[in-house]
């Protein structure tokens, strides 16, 4: 008969990406033989490859690495960025302060 007892394990001083818990994520192997990261907090999943984590959760934390640059064509779910100028009001001639 086999074994079939998983063995999960607290990650001591680790930060959940989702909810941004401390020590509240747990590392274990599924049934795959893939390291997966869980927190117990808020559900977040995660498998640890050689490329990084591929988040297994259906919501992708929203990161400043995953918006687009200024001049990128924004993705579906992102709402396009707009560049402000702010215009002196002294930098016209003949317009004297008030503001003292």
């Amino acid at each position: 008969m086999k074994n079939n007892t998983v063995t999960k394990r607290f990650i001591a001083g680790a930060v959940c990406p989702r909810c941004s818990e401390m020590d509240k994520l747990m590392m274990y192997d599924n049934a795959e033989q893939q390291q997966v990261r869980e927190c117990v907090r808020c559900g977040y999943q995660d498998v640890m490859t050689d490329n990084g984590p591929q988040q297994l959760s259906a919501d992708e934390v929203i990161t400043r690495v995953n918006q687009p640059r200024v001049g990128e064509e924004p993705l579906a779910h992102e709402d396009e960025i707009q560049v402000v100028s702010i215009m002196d009001p002294m930098a016209q001639p003949g317009t004297k302060r008030r503001d003292h």
